[in-house]
């Protein structure tokens, strides 16, 4: 970006001496626009990479099964796994329970590709061999504990996102066989929607209590957001028809209007977002079933959303710092 009341401010500051001559040509090139970084792609081309291997897999599974035979091809996939994560605990510093900086800029992408490829692998080896039998769904809690170690040990965001993806994968495909002993007269929707929501309530106190506790406390975000996701979306399951549609569209507004409330005293912006679209999804679904007109209805909805874009853009603005 080029500046240049920052490049006049650099020269004078290199003339009385605040700057060595070295800063002075760094700061100079920089507010100039001749120095760019290229982080950004980078990480973009990392991540591509990433995901072409990991979908290199899927096909060599799909296609070269026969030719090569289950087993081979699992013994390939785990010893690729393997050398990433070898690599990644060569390069790792030693575990701290607060934040640690990344010792390589590829570290988290192949931790990443390297736990990717450890999951497909075993979802691979229980399709061909079926070793957990009816118990198929533990494969998700497997999964889950795996990323969840790798997040502790390697300090990765990423992996304890995924951690919690995939222990609410395993609550929601393994929810019928609990909840039916528990409550008999919960069908599969409905149990799938108190699994949702219990997650996300547990996730959103688990991230309280990791920050509460200075324990990975910049994992809060992470759990905080997901948690909230779950907890709107499992009460915005219902409320496009049936008996209760009502009462939970009534219940989104609520929680959404609650949720920004605190959020915006808090200075979560991201969460403030979830409360007031949760909140507008619940009115808006409302308002078109009370008024019996689509034209009026798409009006309205076209109006109101512009508005809404635009003053989440000015609140941005303005919005308190985090606390």
């Amino acid at each position: 970006m080029i500046s240049p009341d920052v490049a006049a401010a650099v020269t004078r500051l290199s003339r009385e001496g605040v700057l060595a001559p070295e800063q002075a040509r760094l700061f100079g090139r920089v507010a100039r626009g001749e120095l760019v970084s290229l982080s950004a792609a980078i990480h973009g081309l990392l991540y591509l990479g990433v995901v072409a291997l990991t979908t290199g897999a899927g096909l060599l599974f799909r296609n070269e099964i026969e030719n090569l035979g289950p087993l081979t091809i699992a013994l390939a996939v785990g010893g690729a796994a393997a050398l990433c994560l070898a690599w990644v605990a060569r390069r790792s510093p030693a575990f701290s329970p607060s934040e640690v900086a990344s010792p390589h800029f590829a570290f988290d992408y192949v931790l990443g590709l390297g736990a990717l490829l450890a999951a497909g692998d075993l979802a691979f080896v229980e399709s061909r061999f079926s070793s957990l039998g009816a118990q198929w769904p533990f494969h998700f809690l497997l999964v889950s504990l795996f990323y969840l170690a790798l997040s502790l040990r390697f300090d990765s965001r990423t992996m304890f996102a995924l951690s919690l993806t995939s222990f609410a994968a395993w609550r929601g495909v393994a929810s019928t066989s609990v909840e039916r002993a528990l409550f008999g007269f919960l069908g599969d929707t409905d149990a799938a929607r108190l699994n949702a929501l219990a997650c996300g309530i547990a996730f959103a106190l688990l991230g309280r209590e990791l920050r509460h506790r200075r324990f990975k406390a910049h994992f809060e975000p992470v759990a905080a957001h997901l948690g909230w996701l779950l907890i709107l979306q499992a009460i915005a399951w219902g409320i496009d028809n049936g008996p209760v549609a009502a009462q939970h569209r009534l219940a989104l507004v609520a929680v959404g209007t609650g949720l920004a409330w605190f959020s915006w005293r808090g200075g979560r912006f991201a969460l403030f977002v979830f409360g007031v679209l949760a909140a507008y999804l619940g009115f808006m679904v409302g308002l078109a079933d009370a008024v019996d007109d689509a034209t009026a209805i798409l009006f309205l909805v076209g109006v109101s959303a512009i508005v809404l874009v635009f003053g989440l853009a000015a609140l941005h603005r303005r919005f308190p710092r985090e606390t």
